[in-house]
């Protein structure tokens, strides 16, 4: 089997929302601190760009801690000709790179990526099915907007509106009430960019799961797992459980039934589209303004690699009776992870990275099912 060479190319919806534009440094800086997240499927000798140098020893401590014992690369131009390239997301920038370098790809159509990551694809998805949110649309002008706000089910309600490509809570605006002034000029540079933003409610998040496929490129789409999600307070990603207690597996696959034959549908869409390759589902429940519990099966389609999918990987590292969980944070996340018994921790990033502080900071948590606190509540959050 060849080595791989994965590229973090985590700005990928950015570049599918504009090919031309050239990353701000903080999607830059990005790409440098999340580089270290494939060290969860990584084999020893496979290699890792690392857009910026990060210091020995942190893979000196990952071998240690049983990670695999990879090779860093700054320079595409020392990287061996005969690695299969493994991106984030195939965009026209990894193409190119690995048209000059001439590495080993599997990669599916530019169309079928663009299309299959884009709100619209998943908003005409819901609207097929009848599984999106009450009030949500798909906007084309700003009178089309004013409109879906002023029919909102109360005044001054909340709501979200989401550009065609984004991730993590990136590229959208939050509003209460008709629209201001800063934010109507947000929606008309989307708006002149792609033609059209998406409207939605917000709603109460309850909790939220990644489902987690492989779509081959013939064959049905091949559910490969599925991680509950942890968020932080501004609805960003905080983490993924990537093993639970079978009785937390039994309720994950009962309370997330319908969801999961939704994105199995939805696989098998893209799929017929000419998408192939890792394909990330999340969906989510919430409470809507009648405090009722509803479900939203299609929250996010994510045709490229995700880190739910990524920290299925861990897996390999469980010991017997452990459930394990990849916490992502700032070097502030860690102190609350201080003084919990019966656990395994393991660093999966970096403190520095080219010499600076790293804001992103991720660790695994392998721990004892004795030691387990099941009535923790879900984190409270809303619209991703």
């Amino acid at each position: 089997m060849s080595k791989r060479l994965f590229v973090g190319n985590f700005d990928f919806e950015h570049r599918l929302a504009d090919p031309h534009r050239e990353p701000s440094a903080a999607l830059k800086r990005l790409n440098a601190e999340l580089a270290t997240a494939w060290l969860s499927i990584a084999n020893d000798g496979d290699f890792l760009w690392t857009p910026l140098p990060i210091d020995k020893s942190f893979f000196d401590r990952a071998t240690a801690a049983g990670l695999p014992d990879v090779t860093p690369m700054t320079s595409f131009e020392q990287v061996p000709r005969d690695v299969e390239c493994v991106p984030w997301g195939w965009s026209n920038e990894v193409r190119k790179l690995v048209a000059r370098y001439r590495w080993g790809a599997n990669a599916p159509s530019s169309d079928s990526v663009r299309l299959s990551n884009s709100r619209r694809m998943s908003a005409e998805l819901e609207e097929r099915w009848s599984c999106g949110l009450t009030g949500a649309r798909r906007i084309q002008s700003m009178n089309e907007l004013d409109d879906a706000i002023a029919n909102l089910s109360a005044i001054n309600a909340r709501w979200v509106v989401k550009a065609e490509f984004g991730m993590s809570a990136r590229e959208r605006i939050l509003g209460q009430g008709p629209i201001r002034l800063v934010d109507q000029n947000w929606v008309h540079r989307r708006l002149a960019s792609h033609g059209n933003v998406f409207f939605e409610p917000w709603v109460e998040r309850i909790d939220e799961l990644g489902i987690q496929f492989e779509v081959p490129t013939s064959g049905p789409p091949i559910l490969i797992g599925l991680t509950p999600m942890r968020v932080d307070r501004r609805g960003q990603y905080a983490g993924s459980d990537f093993a639970v207690t079978p009785e937390q597996a039994d309720a994950v696959r009962t309370n997330w039934a319908a969801a999961i034959d939704v994105a199995t549908r939805a696989a098998t869409d893209l799929q017929s589209g000419g998408y192939f390759g890792p394909l990330g589902i999340d969906a989510m429940r919430y409470r809507d303004h009648n405090c009722q519990t509803k479900l939203r099966p299609l929250q996010d389609i994510n045709a490229r690699w995700t880190m739910g999918r990524l920290s299925l990987g861990w897996r390999r590292g469980l010991r017997t009776s452990e459930v394990g969980t990849w916490i992502h944070g700032t070097p502030d996340t860690e102190s609350g992870l201080n003084g919990r018994e019966n656990n395994r921790r393991i660093s999966t990033t970096p403190m520095t990275v080219g010499a600076v502080g790293c804001h992103h900071q991720s660790w695994v948590l392998y721990q004892s099912v004795q030691a387990l606190d099941l009535a923790s509540p879900a984190n409270p959050a809303a619209n991703d």
